[in-house]
């Protein structure tokens, strides 16, 4: 279970990157708004849901229609992707979750894994060969075109079979994200190399966050072997003309 700090300090990054009153993230019920100023130009609708509360950002042209829309509905309805393709329909290019948010702020029992180490520049030909061999959706929700601040890999000679890295979150560095190689899955890599990463988020802010879809049990496991707590979920709604930011 993450502190009541830590708790108090996620609702702060959301505030400051929503534009909204931290204490509106738990208020019951949805709300809709429109998508905060540094997005207002992404087509796009975003979900933030805290149990019973669901933050809902749109464009401004679509704000009337969605509010309508979703008037009647609870936190759990806007996290479904039926409920988008009814009000959106044919607007819809992709639509990316629910991802659940997991954080752990306790470094007990992280200890480093002795085969996984930071990518640095001379591994450029490796990191190439793996983003060759995951789909380009699954490259970019991990965060890997998003100019992390750093790299972790585990390598097989000179194959790298697993890579996280840290992006912002909470605080600077502290979002874990990975890919694995095909070779690689089901063997143990995913929890080694992200507990790698997660480890170095701690050590350097305290706080780690770990984002995994809903309906990826490998990944929901990642996060529950390292011992991370959920706290949010969200529902990324792309329309088509949009683009494709990791949120």
């Amino acid at each position: 279970m993450v502190q009541l700090a830590t708790r108090e300090r996620v609702d702060a990054f959301w505030s400051s990157t929503l534009g909204i009153d931290a204490a509106d993230l738990h208020m019951p019920g949805v709300r809709v708004r429109i998508n905060p100023p540094e997005r207002n130009s992404w087509r796009g609708v975003y979900i933030l849901t805290f149990d019973k509360s669901a933050c809902v950002f749109a464009p401004e042209d679509l704000l009337a229609p969605i509010q309508a829309a979703t008037a009647d509905l609870d936190a759990d309805a806007v996290l479904e992707h039926d409920t988008w393709q009814q009000i959106l329909g044919d607007q819809i290019h992709l639509m990316f979750g629910p991802v659940v948010h997991h954080y752990r702020d306790d470094l007990t029992g992280m200890e480093p894994d002795p085969d996984a180490r930071r990518i640095n520049p001379r591994d450029a030909d490796a990191l190439t060969a793996l983003r060759g061999s995951v789909p380009w959706e699954e490259w970019a929700s991990a965060g890997f075109t998003a100019q992390p601040a750093m790299l972790f890999g585990i390598f097989e000679d000179d194959r790298l079979l697993a890579a996280a890295n840290l992006t912002n979150g909470p605080d600077a560095s502290s979002d874990v994200g990975l890919v694995l190689h095909p070779d690689a899955r089901g063997k143990g890599y995913g929890v080694r190399i992200a507990g790698a990463a997660a480890r170095q988020a701690l050590l350097l802010h305290g706080v780690a966050r770990f984002r995994a879809l809903a309906s990826s049990a490998p990944t929901m496991a990642i996060a529950a072997r390292l011992g991370f707590t959920e706290y949010g979920r969200n529902l990324a709604v792309y329309l088509k003309g949009g683009d494709l930011l990791r949120i």
